[in-house]
Order: structure tokens, then C-alpha cells, then sequence
């Protein structure tokens, strides 16, 4: 995955300096996906400016947070200000206004939590998650389809797309009636969380590409499900 992306900026600038009294001297929109990053650093430093003069708040952290050195990271889809002030006279050098936005589509999340709800919905959380991520992984591997679409209905691959189970799913998330949860682990997956939290650990499951009842070799279990 790409560690860096934008996808949309504005800027509006004004000569500004670190002893600048002026209250706002920078004024900037960006567009980050959820978990990806921006780097205010580069900004600053493109205008002869060091990171280590400035502190960085966020007014929305649960949308976008940012590190001591200026690093944005978008957390989920909303909008956050990240405010920019001089650590040597405490004036405003200036504004990041940043939308995030998620990584995924609508048709996306509705095939991806179905097929999750088909395959895990008795599950705890982390085997529905778990249920995504292979799907995904297998998205973005080139032994596979590489849409979600493509994936599920591979022939000979997953059950619930041949006996009818998934068609039923598909009805109930459109009538909004699908199990919350499913399609919760379904936005996480698709937004690139690749991690799953069960029996105290956190395991990195970004390597898995099967799952059944029975899987030979298998790496891991949650509750029915063995995954490799």
C-alpha cells in the first residue's frame, strides 16, 4: 500500500517567518484517505522553516490526529482543523483544514459485508474482521480477482455465493437488517486495518488468504474458522 496519498490541496500563502506576529499566515485544505498520512514538515520546510519551532493540535481527534513533528493521520471520515503555532512567541503561523474521506466505495462495503455476514455472521468480531481481511488480501494479491466482486464470486471459492446464502444477505443489507458488526468489520477492513484483536493479542493478518473450518497448516483460529 502507498504510504503517502493526497488526493486534493488548496493553498494560500503569505511570507511568514517563525517571529512573525501575524495571526494566521497560512491557510491550507487538504484531502487525506483514512490511514494514510500527510506530512506538514514538508510544507514548513518549503518555506525555510524548521518542524522543531512548531507545536500541531488537532480540533478533532478522532477524525484526524497529529504527531509532535507534524505528521497528519486520518482516522475516519469527517473533517478536522490542525492549528500550527510558534513555539518561540505563540502566535498562529497557520491552519491545516483536513478532510478525510474513506478508501472504499458503496458497492464495496455492501458485497464485503455480505459475504462477511454469509460466512462469519455468528461470529465474535474478530472472526467477521477476520472473514474480511482474507477477502481483501486476496484483492490485493495476484493470485486472485483483484475486485471484491471478483473474489467472492471466483468460482469454487466461497459457498455462500453458490447455495443462495449470499443473495440473502445482499437483500438484507439493502433493507438495512444486516448485522451491524459485519459491516463495522467490513469498513475496517476496506479502510486497511489488517489487524485482529483475539484472546489478548493482536495478530497481523495481512499474510492470510484462507479460512474454512478446516484448514491444513492453519496459523490461526477464531471460534468455527481456521485461517492460513
Amino acid at each position: 500500500m502507498i504510504a503517502f496519498m493526497l488526493i486534493a490541496s488548496s493553498i494560500t500563502m503569505v511570507n511568514a517567518d517563525i517571529n512573525s506576529t501575524n495571526k494566521s499566515q497560512i491557510s491550507i485544505t487538504k484531502t487525506v484517505k483514512v490511514n494514510k498520512t500527510y506530512k506538514i514538515k514538508k510544507l514548513l520546510k518549503s518555506n525555510g522553516n524548521n518542524v522543531d519551532y512548531y507545536s500541531f493540535k488537532s480540533s478533532n481527534k478522532k477524525v484526524a490526529k497529529v504527531s509532535k513533528k507534524g505528521t497528519v493521520t486520518g482516522l475516519k471520515a469527517g473533517k478536522a482543523t490542525i492549528t500550527i503555532t510558534s513555539k518561540v512567541n505563540g502566535s498562529t503561523y497557520g491552519t491545516v483544514n483536513i478532510t478525510v474521506k474513506n478508501r472504499y466505495n458503496s458497492s464495496d462495503l455492501r458485497m464485503l459485508s455480505s459475504i462477511i455476514y454469509s460466512e462469519s455472521g455468528n461470529q465474535v468480531y474478530a472472526g467477521k474482521k477476520a472473514v474480511g481481511i482474507v477477502v481483501m488480501n486476496r484483492v490485493k494479491s495476484s493470485l486472485f480477482p483483484n475486485t471484491v466482486s471478483g473474489v467472492v464470486y471466483q468460482s469454487g471459492q466461497f459457498t455462500p455465493a453458490r447455495n443462495g446464502s449470499l443473495s440473502r444477505s445482499l437483500s438484507l443489507y439493502d433493507s438495512g437488517s444486516l448485522n451491524s458488526d459485519c459491516i463495522k468489520a467490513a469498513k475496517d477492513v476496506l479502510n486497511g486495518d489488517n489487524t485482529v484483536s483475539y484472546n489478548n493479542k493482536n495478530i497481523d493478518m495481512s499474510s492470510y488468504l484462507y479460512f474454512s473450518g478446516y484448514v491444513p497448516g492453519c496459523r490461526l483460529q477464531i471460534q468455527n474458522h481456521q485461517f492460513k
